[in-house]
């Protein structure tokens, strides 16, 4: 499949098709409008079939996703999410993610061009919908269409995986519990430590992100798993990310120790393998 061909491992790889853009978003040097209208007219005689409309697909189709990587990974999908009136609700940690790793961008990206192009055909080719006298290339129309796309795809990869963390979250306050101090590696140094602090451990956790709680309940459970491990179980989190979060509860620790509300715990390092 064409589509799938262009997929390649990181924003800055070589893609199939040349183009002679900005990774970042800007529209493509396309001729102007009355040369995009030309082509219009060119493969609107063609019935927008055969080779020349598959160059310039794959052509657009890669425009299209490198333009919402490059957006994901610099933080810009926000403003065009906004100035395309699409609702984005990202998390910090989602965030994060979009930003650091480059296999969740891609595939929201190609899952977005490939929800967006059918329409483009349809309606904006086939259906005279794209205007040139309205200012717009059909690459900038197509891309618009790609954001109103990604709205809906975010949605679903976001829902999923909140509903996964607040699973895995769940594991360390749940009634069962107890099995999950064993005595293995844990946030605490000793194993007896851990056995006798669930009580403290349930009063961090309570005041911590589900993504944190999802970390620790990892940990505990899965000691043998390294950070960068545990975030691709968290929907693709960078080991960077995973500390980040470890990092914020150990302060949250301390503020409650500070306040008196629990005896000051000592964490060990578990899971930075």
């Amino acid at each position: 499949m064409v589509l799938l061909k262009m997929i390649t491992k990181g924003d800055e790889a070589e893609l199939k098709v040349k183009i002679s853009f900005e990774d970042e978003g800007g529209d493509p040097p396309s001729p102007p409008l009355v040369q995009d209208r030309k082509l219009y007219d060119e493969l609107l005689r063609v019935n927008f079939r055969g080779p020349r409309y598959d160059v310039f697909a794959q052509e657009l189709w890669t425009y299209g996703i490198r333009t919402l990587t490059a957006w994901m990974r610099t933080g810009a999908i926000s403003h065009h999410c906004h100035r395309y009136n699409v609702a984005f609700d990202a998390s910090e940690a989602e965030l994060s993610i979009l930003a650091r790793t480059s296999e969740v961008r891609e595939a929201l990206a190609v899952d977005s061009v490939t929800a967006a192009a059918p329409r483009f055909l349809e309606r904006s080719l086939r259906g005279g919908e794209w205007n040139p006298d309205k200012g717009a290339s059909m690459f900038t129309y197509f891309v618009g269409g790609c954001v109103m796309a990604f709205g809906d795809v975010f949605k679903t990869w976001s829902r999923k995986r909140r509903r996964e963390v607040v699973v895995m979250a769940s594991g360390l306050l749940s009634s069962e519990a107890d099995a999950m101090f064993p005595g293995q590696l844990s946030l605490f140094g000793d194993p007896a430590e851990t056995v006798a602090s669930r009580d403290t451990l349930r009063r961090i956790l309570s005041e911590a992100t589900p993504e944190a709680a999802a970390i620790c309940t990892l940990m505990l459970r899965r000691p043998e798993l390294n950070q960068r491990e545990i975030g691709a179980l968290l929907g693709g989190m960078s080991a960077r990310a995973v500390e980040g979060q470890l990092r914020r509860l150990r302060g949250t620790a301390r503020v409650l120790a500070a306040s008196g509300k629990i005896s000051r715990p000592q964490f060990c390092e578990a899971g930075q393998r």
